[in-house]
């Protein structure tokens, strides 16, 4: 990086590329992730369940998503249902069913 292109970064008048940042960094003897930001803001409380969607297998990772995508239904369902006036609670209606045999969980 030249002394006018410093100078223009300096001054907001350039942006910062990502091979100008890793010679930064590498300059000051670190590495380039140790020159960012830790914070996650919003988002720090995902970090563990991120972590671990990040070792599943990739053959499985459609799998995994539906099954999350159930949970986070089933537990809107079940926030909804439990700020409903007392008055107003949904009844467990018998489902109609054409055989007494058990349904497969998934």
């Amino acid at each position: 990086m030249s002394p006018a292109q410093l100078a223009r970064l300096e001054s907001n008048q350039r942006g910062l590329y990502v091979e100008d940042f890793v010679r930064i960094a590498e300059a000051l003897g670190e590495k380039p992730g140790n020159l960012l930001s830790n914070d996650l803001g919003e988002i720090g409380h995902l970090k563990p369940l991120i972590d671990r969607l990040a070792a599943v297998r990739p053959e499985f990772l459609p799998r995994v998503s539906t099954i999350i995508e159930k949970l986070v239904l089933l537990t809107e369902d079940m926030t909804a249902a439990t700020r409903l006036p007392a008055g107003k609670q949904r009844t467990n209606r018998p489902r109609s069913s054409k055989s007494a045999a058990p349904r497969k969980g998934r």
